[in-house]
């Protein structure tokens, strides 16, 4: 009895003994850990170029605030008109894979920047795609970003929104550490992308790219069933999902919840006031790195209060090696129509690994909101929001919602005024109206029901919330990529 080894880039087939009777699995990937990590890297780059690979056309929008947040929101600008290619690749040297954006404006203006999905910290949602990761000193076009200022660091997360739109926000750092600009990008694909895409990728030369590697990935499954007459290769891939989604069943107390099913959604401009008339209840996707401390002491290092002899653990870094956990969630702001706001988050039961971001309630003010002028379109009203408790800011621009950090300061054992890790949050509201009725003003209270029997709070717009969020640790490293989907339970929507 022989079986074959795992199928590497350079290396031919090679006939082993066998040592346990199983089932033989060939496999593209640069892991040589049989940690199961492999079907995760390979529905990564799958969601990835599925989603993402193609050409999209969109415009930014980029405002910065300044270290006196009465001084509001400062030079907001409007980028021309652009085009973004994506290419993912794989990089054979260095065994690592690649996103290659090239974007394109006026008059034969083109830049291009090559990511390392390994070193940027990469998170991706392998069921619709959405993904995020980090970059230190990255080619930006000023055009784009509203600044001509190099900034340090970038966080750039994105969310899908439906099969031809994405969302993204870039963080960009300075060289000072302070919060440089805020920049949110919205995405259309070009409808005949693909079809180009699938051309030029027959006249692209050497180079190798995720779908190629996917493709061989397949071509080897089929030689592999047809060897051993095994069952469908997409077996591990499909009980990967099985065992998600009873995850997912089984933190939402055994229930098969299915928001909003077969409803468009679309891009919902939510206001201050609308978002605080009730409490937002969902779920939350951790995809945990768990070699990765949140702390020094989980490190083996500094001084901790507990008194077993720690242990210092090798920090694993590489992309799609997580865990996945799923948890119940539910978050509301409370603010009293004037200045002061509070942010509430509560924390249920949990399925695998757990967020290990900050739980604590913030307080603030609420230092801008244009939501009820009238000289702005809704999609350009804002909303600015300082937490006081903390060295965290909030946006609400149109459709979308950040909350981010002030400083690039991940070791929170240093002095400031909070104790929690450096998170990083990005959301897009989207609505369905209920029962096809006209949607009343959001920017106005709603009639009481003793004085108006006849209201239907079905009426109002079926809003929900999809966020993509980071926890990074003390060293700056990725600890956490979530994402999570959030329905508004407006107050008064429950009947007695």
């Amino acid at each position: 009895l022989i079986a074959l080894s795992s199928l590497r880039f350079g290396c031919s087939f090679q006939l082993l003994p066998v040592v346990q009777r199983r089932s033989p699995t060939l496999r593209l990937g640069f892991d040589d850990n049989d940690d199961g990590t492999e079907d995760q890297v390979m529905e990564a780059l799958q969601s990835l170029t599925d989603f993402h690979e193609g050409q999209w056309k969109g415009r930014a929008t980029s405002f910065s605030i300044t270290a006196d947040a009465a001084a509001g929101i400062v030079q907001r600008t409007t980028s021309p008109p652009y085009t973004s290619s994506i290419r993912l690749g794989a990089d054979l040297k260095n065994r690592d894979y690649t996103l290659t954006e090239t974007l394109e404006w006026g008059e034969d203006l083109v830049s291009s920047r090559t990511i390392s999905l390994e070193k940027s910290n990469t998170d991706v949602d392998s069921v619709d795609g959405s993904f995020s990761f980090d970059s230190t000193l990255p080619t930006l076009p000023a055009a784009i970003i509203g600044t001509d200022k190099l900034p340090q660091f970038v966080i750039e997360q994105s969310i899908a929104m439906n099969d031809n739109e994405r969302a993204r926000c870039l963080l960009l750092y300075g060289i000072d550490q302070a919060l440089l600009r805020v920049v949110v990008c919205q995405e259309t694909r070009v409808p005949e992308s693909l079809k180009q895409q699938s051309v030029s990728r027959g006249e692209g030369g050497d180079a190798l790219t995720a779908a190629d590697l996917l493709e061989m990935q397949s071509d080897v499954d089929r030689l592999v069933e047809k060897l051993t007459g095994n069952g469908d290769p997409k077996s591990q891939s499909d009980s990967n999902e099985s065992r998600l989604k009873a995850l997912q069943n089984a933190a939402a107390g055994g229930s098969s919840r299915e928001p909003l099913p077969d409803q468009k959604l679309d891009k919902h401009a939510a206001s201050l006031l609308e978002i605080t008339s009730g409490v937002w209840l969902g779920d939350l996707i951790v995809r945990d790195k768990p070699r990765v401390p949140l702390t020094p002491d989980e490190r083996g290092q500094g001084f901790g209060t507990s008194s077993k002899k720690s242990t210092p653990v090798k920090v694993e870094r590489g992309f799609a090696k997580w865990s996945i956990g799923v948890q119940k969630s539910a978050w509301r702001w409370i603010w009293d129509f004037g200045e002061e706001i509070r942010h509430v988050l509560d924390f249920g039961k949990a399925m695998g690994a757990e967020y290990a971001g900050s739980m604590e309630s913030l307080s603030g003010n609420v230092c801008v909101n244009e939501g009820f002028s009238r000289r702005l379109p809704r999609d350009d009203r804002m909303v600015f929001v300082d937490w006081s408790t903390s060295d965290c800011v909030s946006f609400l621009t149109g459709s979308y919602s950040m909350q981010v950090p002030r400083y690039l300061n991940f070791d929170s054992t240093r002095p400031k005024r909070s104790s929690m890790p450096f998170y990083t949050e990005f959301g897009v509201f989207q609505s369905t109206p209920g029962k096809g009725a006209a949607i009343p003003s959001l920017n106005a209270p709603l009639p009481d029901e003793e004085t108006n029997p006849d209201l239907d709070m079905t009426a109002l717009p079926e809003v929900v919330c999809s966020k993509i969020s980071r926890v990074y640790n003390f060293e700056g490293l990725l600890k956490q990529g979530c994402t999570s989907f959030f329905t508004l339970k407006r107050f008064g929507s429950e009947k007695d």
